[in-house]
């Protein structure tokens, strides 16, 4: 079940004035259930895109990561194809995200500290 509650006074300034929504592993499924094979998000547009259908301010950006981390290791769940802002993993045990990006064919780089999808922006 979705917990929806008042920003915190301290993080108004990051996530604007209202209400936020901590979503239930059951919301971000559904969601996740929306995007096509080869499509990728973000954890910012996942976060809006509950937001907007449940009529609040965001979505809560830590438990949104956590929950989303826990779905990482079900591939039927495609929490695996979200991202951060800037194209980087963010699950806990990045090379089985990894594992499962190339698998669906997206080139992951380990160039950097943080591993990358090569031109996300493209499957956005």
């Amino acid at each position: 079940m979705d917990k929806i509650q008042k920003i915190p006074t301290g993080l108004e300034k990051y996530l604007g004035v209202g209400d936020m929504v901590l979503p239930s592993e059951e919301t971000l499924r559904n969601e996740l259930s929306k995007l096509s094979k080869e499509k990728l998000t973000t954890i910012p547009m996942l976060r809006k895109s509950i937001a907007e259908q449940l009529g609040v301010t965001t979505g809560c950006p830590k438990s949104s990561l956590k929950t989303l981390r826990s779905l990482i290791s079900d591939k039927n769940s495609g929490a695996f194809k979200v991202l951060n802002g800037k194209g980087e993993l963010v699950a806990s045990d990045r090379e089985l995200q990894a594992e499962l990006l190339k698998s669906e064919g997206f080139e992951v780089d380990f160039s950097k500290t943080k591993p990358k999808v090569k031109n996300f922006k493209e499957f956005i």
